[in-house]
């Protein structure tokens, strides 16, 4: 009687587990935005806002920069042009955290 409880325990806690584990990836998915192209175009500074990477889960990681109208544009990471203005904003971000 006892083996078939913990049998039913551990089988209980197995099905727990890949529950959690794939609504978690689920989760990611949703919030994932994945970028399929690059964009080319040089934003000036005064425009540019912010920045994040794309997803881990993304086919490839991009940097998409979002102007101050709201605009997002993919930008491969190794390009100068992006690069440039990733560290302009990462010094923005710092001169403005409190210290």
């Amino acid at each position: 009687m006892m083996t078939v409880l913990k049998t039913a325990i551990l089988l209980l806690m197995l099905c727990c587990a890949v529950q959690l584990t794939s609504a978690g990836l689920a989760n990611d998915l949703a919030k994932s935005i994945c970028c399929f192209s690059e964009n080319n175009m040089r934003i000036p500074k005064k425009k540019l806002e912010s920045y994040h990477w794309t997803s881990n889960i993304c086919p490839v990681r991009y940097i998409v920069f979002k102007t101050v109208e709201k605009r997002q544009f993919c930008m491969n990471p190794e390009n100068s042009w992006a690069k440039l203005n990733k560290n302009h904003i990462d010094k923005k971000r710092a001169s403005k955290s409190p210290k």
